[in-house]
């Protein structure tokens, strides 16, 4: 029986050097961040008379044909779409600017070559289209007034300084993001890791299993992901394989670090974290442990030691 025992000869994890990163936030930032926040004072008002333009929502019936044949998937009924969107296959939605509410319309549109249905890949269409309704979105300057109702400030002023300072924080974020990835990569790259495949095995079918899952949930399959994405099962595997390396390896060294170090957590800490997780899944703690068992009550606290030793390794980082 292959041993699962993970071994690890730590490389140098104090002063590793990273890439210096400065936050950043410019006027344009600002601006298309305060032009988007207006879209939710936006109010929808219908256009009988009016005819169809991009950023309009229009409410069809369709039929689409292949040489003549209407194609299964192909048809639907009371359809809302806003035209740019580019919900549905490249040029379609052009060729409904200028429709008024009633117009039937022919759009003709090939397939796009990599389309995830291979039978139609590549293959001309005509959808005869109903306009049955059209909408457009009005969007109104940005006020005081409106600024009170989509934020929790009172003037446009503030709302600037705040959505500057919102900007700013999220990039704070992602710099430490990185900063993390970063030092965590370089002691990874230059210590001697030693993972049983085995354990590689059991974590890639694990992570193709909550794929797996998650695609159930959200009521698509495997075989129509991999479609899209133009994979084999094959190449997942692989993929996950990777991953799974990759994630155990880091894990590895975060826990060699955290032992190097002598970390720890309290008994409160721990319940701590475990009550942020149960009321994320709307549970009790005590649901949450039954669900997770004491091997995922385990793994919750070897998560606080990694936290601490990746705190840990990114405060001693150098920046270059």
């Amino acid at each position: 029986m292959e041993e699962k025992t993970i071994r690890v000869k730590l490389a140098p994890y104090k002063g590793v050097p990273v890439q210096k990163r400065e936050v950043t936030v410019t006027e344009n930032e600002i601006l298309a961040e305060m032009e988007r926040a207006r879209g939710y004072a936006s109010k929808t008002v219908d256009k009988p008379d009016g005819t169809a333009e991009m950023g309009d929502q229009v409410v069809i019936d369709f039929v689409g044909y292949i040489d003549g044949e209407a194609f299964e998937g192909g048809d639907g009924e009371d359809y809302p779409i806003v035209l740019g969107s580019n919900t549905f296959i490249p040029g379609f939605e052009e060729q409904l600017v200028g429709a008024r509410a009633g117009d039937c319309v022919d759009v003709k549109v090939p397939f796009p070559e990599n389309y995830h249905a291979k039978e139609y890949a590549g293959r001309d269409a005509i959808f005869k289209v109903t306009v049955k309704n059209l909408r457009a979105t009005v969007v109104p300057e940005l006020t005081d007034e409106v600024v009170s109702r989509i934020s929790p400030c009172k003037t446009v002023e503030e709302f600037r300084a705040h959505v500057e300072e919102q900007i700013r924080s999220h990039k704070a974020d992602q710099n430490l993001q990185d900063k993390e990835n970063e030092a965590l990569s370089y002691i990874v790259e230059h210590s001697e890791i030693e993972i049983p495949e085995e354990l590689v095995r059991e974590r890639a079918e694990v992570l193709k299993n909550n794929l797996i899952a998650q695609l159930r949930n959200s009521g698509s399959t495997l075989e129509t992901w991999l479609d899209y994405n133009n994979m084999t099962e094959e190449m997942l595997d692989a993929s996950a394989v990777n991953d799974a390396l990759s994630m155990l390896k880091g894990q590895a060294v975060l826990a060699e670090v955290a032992r190097a170090e002598s970390f720890g957590y309290t008994p409160e800490q721990l319940m701590q974290e475990l009550f942020e997780m149960a009321r994320g899944y709307q549970m009790t703690v005590e649901e949450l442990r039954q669900k997770i068992g004491e091997k995922g009550v385990e793994m919750v606290g070897n998560d606080l030691l990694h936290k601490q030793a990746l705190d840990y390794i990114t405060a001693q980082s150098v920046e270059q």
